[in-house]
């Protein structure tokens, strides 16, 4: 049987011959590949997007000259697309992002003729001829030879030339006009997608409500593009976009000042200096980093000691409270596990903190640290507040019955309401308990007082003793609306 080989292509020009001296009809065509790069700064935001600020070194003639930057991001949006430069002005720009692949090769050689390869397996040669490219369906040629059509030819095929229209790597071409003839710093700025940041912390819990609270940056490099050596801004904000996104030209100057070389120190945030820009924030790395594509970095934000917080526990009753009171009750519900934090230089903190997620983490009695839950972290700014949910508790349980009810009118009836909470832990821990009620409602008479926490809910503090139970009881009276 004879052998096949399905699409081994064999080029006769090198991909490294592409890279380094592309053909053009184009008259002072430049090529701009990575390594003419003198500085390369990227504002990242949290919404899978960057700006790109891409700087590289060309020698000009006066008049008209055609320049090529290779290398560009695969997600680039050329609507937002600028270039600029001393005494340039852009007349036309062109993205190629028709990329060299075999199946590209064979769909841009249609009407070619190429030499073909097809191993005789009786002899255990080779045999070589000629055929001609008539067509191409999903990258599987058709070929026509001397003798007929093949159109799953068993052989390989080997390129006299390489299409001129495909790169190597997506390329942004410019048309621009030179004033003067000489070497120039060229800037392209562009928007692309598929790069993002995010924000995770860690939490150590300590003893007397006390956390060590360390953040972390991770950026995440899906663009299709490396970024070397790169000054690197992380956004923290909503930025708004719409579907076509494009970068108005008001807005390089700002953002190319924000990207200046200017020497940060270091501060409580590790290095990472946070900048108030209108409504968003600003965290600079002080440091160039690479960042590769299809690679995930992760960076220190901060380190912070003797963070102080408050562990509370939270129960929502589950109990009916509505306009026709019946009798119902629950038990054995454990409540959510709450660390409070406020944003102060009082407990520890007093930077503004971006949206993340938080993981928590305690030492067992052998001093090993374990897991112990994760919350969502809200975007933080100073003086805030944040409520991170960790879990729930198992030591702490509490159940809940209504009884008494009792009917005043067609729309009026009042219930006891009693809810027992037990404490298997070796120290007191207080609990935030809601009741939540449907109607015009008030709290007759009630063990402990409680809070109006909104128009629907009221709110107990109860704290419960060290291996202990507490009971509390209110009486409610709800009429309709």
């Amino acid at each position: 049987m004879q052998k096949k080989f399905v699409n081994v292509l064999f080029l006769s020009v090198s991909l490294s011959v592409l890279s380094s001296s592309i053909v053009c009809a184009e008259n002072n065509k430049i090529v701009l590949d990575a390594e003419k790069t003198v500085n390369m700064a990227i504002s990242i935001y949290n919404n899978g997007m960057g700006f790109v600020r891409d700087t590289r070194e060309a020698e000009l003639e006066r008049g008209s000259n055609f320049v090529s930057f290779s290398g560009v991001a695969e997600q680039i949006n050329p609507e937002s697309a600028m270039l600029s430069g001393e005494g340039v002005s852009v007349k036309e720009q062109n993205y190629n992002y028709n990329l060299l692949t075999p199946y590209s090769i064979v769909d841009n050689s249609v009407g070619e003729t190429v030499k073909t390869v097809r191993y005789d397996e009786k002899t255990g040669r080779e045999i070589f001829s000629q055929a001609k490219i008539i067509d191409s369906v999903n990258g599987r040629p058709i070929l026509q030879f001397d003798y007929g059509i093949e159109t799953d030819f068993p052989g390989r095929i080997v390129y006299n030339k390489l299409p001129e229209n495909l790169t190597s790597q997506p390329s942004l071409n410019v048309r621009l006009k030179n004033k003067t003839p000489g070497k120039k710093k060229l800037e392209l700025a562009y928007l692309t997608n598929g790069i993002r940041w995010n924000a995770a912390y860690v939490a150590e819990v300590g003893k007397d409500n006390v956390m060590s609270l360390n953040g972390w940056v991770t950026i995440d490099n899906k663009s299709g593009a490396d970024f070397e050596n790169a000054s690197v801004q992380l956004v923290s904000g909503n930025v708004n976009t719409v579907q076509a996104v494009v970068m108005p030209r008001m807005y390089a100057a700002p953002m190319k000042a924000l990207a200046s070389d200017a020497v940060m120190a270091e501060n409580a945030m590790g290095g990472v200096v946070p900048e108030a820009l209108g409504d968003y924030y600003l965290y600079e790395l002080p440091k160039r980093v690479d960042v590769k594509n299809n690679q995930a970095k992760q960076i220190s934000l901060f380190a912070k000691e003797n963070v102080r917080f408050e562990r509370v526990y939270r129960a929502r009753s589950s109990l009916y409270a509505g306009l026709n009171l019946r009798e119902n009750e629950f038990e054995n519900a454990h409540p959510e596990v709450v660390f409070k934090l406020t944003n102060s230089e009082a407990n520890g903190l007093g930077l503004p903190l971006p949206q993340g997620i938080a993981r928590f983490y305690e030492k067992d009695v052998k001093g090993n640290m374990l897991f112990v839950g994760e919350s969502e972290f809200p975007q933080l700014a100073k003086g805030g507040k944040a409520e991170l949910v960790s879990g729930k508790s198992f030591d702490v349980a509490l159940s809940g019955k209504l009884r008494n009810v009792i009917k005043l009118s067609k729309e009026s009836s009042e219930a006891d309401f009693e809810i027992t909470f037990k404490n298997a832990k070796n120290e007191s821990v207080k609990v935030e308990f809601e009741q939540a009620f449907n109607g015009n409602w008030e709290i007759v008479s009630e063990s402990q007082a409680s809070e109006k926490k909104n128009a629907s809910t009221a709110l107990w503090r109860v704290e419960i003793p060290a291996n202990g139970e507490k009971v509390l009881t209110f009486k409610s009276r709800i009429t309709a609306l």
